[in-house]
């Protein structure tokens, strides 16, 4: 299943760049620009939010999908082409604080990607494809469609770990 290989990339691809980083490494970036530990936190709180809401929403009765023809065209654009548009404003809901914890950052992105695994694995296809939630500029979402835009989304993040781990002078595999 795609979604589930989708889901057990996440971990590895966001967090084993960063692994062994110092404290003082995970907290330094250019000016203006998030540090490793706020694009962590940022992908964290995505996918836990996400996550959690789908849980609540799985005994609702399925519903039609919801958008508009922009958000149509944006949703297939991102979803098939794999990229992230520049020019999009991150939700207040997944901005991140000043100084976040790493390690809590971790967990809360690894209990993220652990639930939507649980959710994937134990809904009937049906379920999954039926229950939706909004997505701010793709318009409604189903379950399989919010794994590839979070993997999209910690694809496109984990580019920007990547500057800043040369930016540090670190080593980038």
């Amino acid at each position: 299943m795609k979604t589930t290989r989708q889901l057990a990339r996440l971990e590895p691809m966001v967090l084993h760049p960063v692994h062994g980083l110092s404290a003082e490494e995970w907290h330094r970036a250019p000016a203006g620009r998030w540090t490793v530990a706020q694009i962590v936190e940022h992908l964290a709180v995505s996918v836990d939010l996400v996550a959690q809401l789908f849980e609540e929403r799985g005994e609702l009765p399925p519903r039609r999908r919801n958008s508009r023809p922009h958000e149509t065209v944006l949703r297939h654009l991102v979803l098939i082409s794999g990229r992230i548009p520049r020019g999009l404003n991150t939700v207040a809901a997944a901005v991140p604080s000043d100084e976040p914890e790493p390690d809590m950052a971790a967990a809360q992105f690894r209990m993220g990607v652990e639930l939507m695994k649980h959710l994937a694995e134990t809904w009937p296809s049906e379920v999954r494809e039926s229950v939706f939630l909004r997505h701010p500029y793709l318009g409604d979402l189903n379950l399989p469609e919010w794994v590839r835009f979070h993997y999209v989304h910690s694809r496109h993040h984990t580019q920007e770990i990547r500057e800043r781990l040369r930016w540090l002078g670190k080593e980038v595999a």
